[in-house]
């Protein structure tokens, strides 16, 4: 082989090895930045009715009247479902009937009371007739026209038919008084039997909407079996699950940034209103609620959602990626020789960016850590 051309070769080689050796130490740096940085609270949720409530049988039966539809409107007190029971109709008509007749025999004219008032009348008379005759015995025995023994006869007549006429008045009064007893009682008892009946209408609690049912026309159903849900028409708030280690970090008034499946990439606005303080011990998580700041009209409810609750904002900060920082806080600053480890204090942070307190200037150059 051609000496010059051998060694023009190994020239190239060598000259490539150097290329290839000096990429290969090329380290990748950034300067800090400054730049507004947003601190939010990750929370994933669904969006629902305000005033939700799920709706549940109070008796058993089957449904005979089906008065709403999933989507329908539905005032305060509207029936929604009706809920056939024989049982109950025939103990209410038994009620009924009971009440019917305490109060005929309460009323003043009736048979109960009327043969009580005769033997009054027939009582008054034989004591008023008694009374005669003790008086004018009385005169005749302080006259000596009678012995003792005739007077004593007809004291003791007197005082009987008195007795006895103290005695119808008070029976008549005591029956007065169990009759309307008995006219009280009725009356709980059919109230008691319309309340049993009533259930059997299941009712809306709210001016709202009637989002789902869960029962069909002809379907059996017993007590506190789900039948339906109710909400609001118009309003719509989140319900949020916020993980335990973020809980302390939420308050209320804070601003939600809202994304949903069903809406694509559109995001709304939103502000927490509640904060529960009961954590879910199945998924250590927190239930938050958010009110949105404008009334969406959405027309769906329970659709998955994920937002950002903005714990803290801050414009003008200085800050680097979070890839370039290390373990401990430090990162790694590029300078003549030897690359020194710098410990930083933190600030605001986010998924992409951590603000820099102090630590680091805005002209030094943070080296990207190296992918062990």
């Amino acid at each position: 082989m051609n000496k010059k051309i051998f060694f023009a070769s190994s020239i190239a080689t060598m000259i490539l090895l150097l290329f290839v050796f000096a990429s290969c130490n090329k380290t990748k740096t950034v300067k800090p930045e400054r730049k507004s940085i947003t601190e939010a609270v990750y929370a994933s949720g669904f969006l629902v009715p305000k005033n939700e409530y799920k709706v549940f049988a109070m008796s058993d039966g089957y449904i005979v009247s089906k008065f709403k539809e999933a989507g329908d409107e539905v005032k305060k007190g509207e029936a929604i479902f009706q809920i056939q029971n024989d049982a109950s109709a025939a103990k209410l008509g038994a009620s009924s009937s009971t009440l019917e007749l305490a109060k005929k025999n309460a009323d003043e004219n009736s048979p109960v009371l009327m043969d009580l008032k005769n033997k009054i009348r027939s009582a008054e008379a034989r004591y008023k007739n008694d009374s005669l005759n003790y008086q004018r015995y009385k005169n005749m025995f302080e006259a000596n026209a009678v012995t003792k023994a005739q007077f004593d006869q007809i004291a003791v007549a007197y005082e009987v038919s008195g007795n006895e006429l103290k005695s119808a008045k008070e029976i008549l009064q005591r029956t007065k008084d169990q009759l309307s007893v008995d006219v009280r009682n009725a009356q709980s008892g059919l109230a008691a039997s319309g309340l049993d009946a009533s259930n059997y209408f299941i009712k809306s609690m709210i001016d709202g909407v009637v989002y789902d049912e869960t029962k069909e026309l002809g379907e059996a159903v017993r007590r506190n079996d789900l039948v339906a849900l109710v909400g609001e028409k118009g309003n719509k708030i989140l319900q949020l699950s916020v993980d335990q280690s973020d809980i302390v970090k939420v308050q209320l008034g804070q601003v939600v940034v809202v994304k949903m499946d069903v809406t694509g990439n559109k995001t709304f606005n939103a502000k927490v209103s509640k904060i529960y303080p009961n954590m879910n011990q199945n998924d250590q998580s927190f239930k938050v609620e958010a009110e949105f700041v404008e009334n969406y009209d959405f027309n769906f409810v329970h659709a998955s959602v994920e937002a950002n609750i903005i714990i803290n904002k801050k414009d003008n900060a200085l800050v680097i990626p979070m890839s370039m920082l290390q373990a401990n806080d430090e990162v790694e600053i590029k300078s003549v020789g030897i690359n020194k480890k710098v410990k930083i204090k933190r600030g605001l942070e986010n998924l992409e960016f951590v603000e820099v307190v102090e630590g680091i200037a805005e002209t030094d150059e943070v080296v990207l850590p190296k992918v062990k």
